[in-house]
């Protein structure tokens, strides 16, 4: 089995995400590497989304990956997120995680009654669970998938109706099941993913929490 880390970024990865990058490759590396199994990585930097994922994908085929586990480099996971995610065996499994601006919502995605509704992981969910779309901070999917879908496997899309852009992530979604592929979302892993964003703290914040003292 062969593995392949994608990971689109910008010009720098933030430190929690290269620890944690760090740990799982350690981990799985001690578990895997002595039954032959191989991990490789992949990197495309730059600021066109759709464009990386197109070139890490084709990157990945053409160098024998069985599956590409998809990894922002914002986000914070658990050190053996690819043997959880790899064990349920299904062509396509990702974690639902949270997004980094208030109001927070969730990056999974139901579509009812011709409206996308956000999908959310309680502390009482648990197993895999069926979505329509979800984003692609971790996202595990066999290669095979891509091999039998048409390219551009990821493309910028926008509603006329709505009047809004949807992510390359939506759309590699929509047509994975098209072809016949379930999306899911492992809920347990789900609640160990983080998403790091930056907040810009003022004078207020430190009012308030003088108050607190």
């Amino acid at each position: 089995m062969k593995v392949c880390i994608a990971l689109p970024c910008r010009d720098m990865v933030n430190t929690g995400f290269a620890y944690d990058l760090a740990r799982l490759s350690a981990y799985w590396s001690s578990q895997h590497l002595p039954n032959g199994d191989e991990l490789m990585f992949l990197t495309s930097m730059g600021t066109l989304i759709a464009n990386q994922r197109e070139e890490l994908a084709e990157q990945a085929i053409v160098s024998g990956a069985d599956w590409i586990l998809w990894l922002d480099t914002d986000m914070r996971f658990p050190k053996d997120t690819l043997d959880r995610l790899l064990a349920h065996d299904v062509p396509i499994v990702a974690a639902n995680y949270a997004t980094r601006r208030i109001p927070v919502k969730t990056v999974a995605f139901d579509f009812i009654e011709s409206k996308w509704e956000c999908v959310y992981t309680k502390p009482e969910d648990t197993g895999l669970r069926e979505v329509v779309a979800v984003g692609m901070g971790v996202f595990l999917v066999r290669a095979d998938v891509l091999k039998s879908m048409p390219k551009p496997w990821f493309h910028i899309g926008y509603s006329l109706k709505s009047g809004n852009f949807s992510g390359e992530d939506i759309h590699f979604c929509k047509q994975a099941r098209i072809y016949g592929n379930k999306i899911l979302i492992d809920q347990d892993l789900s609640k160990e993913v983080k998403h790091i964003g930056i907040f810009e703290y003022t004078h207020d914040h430190a009012e308030a929490c003088l108050e607190d003292v």
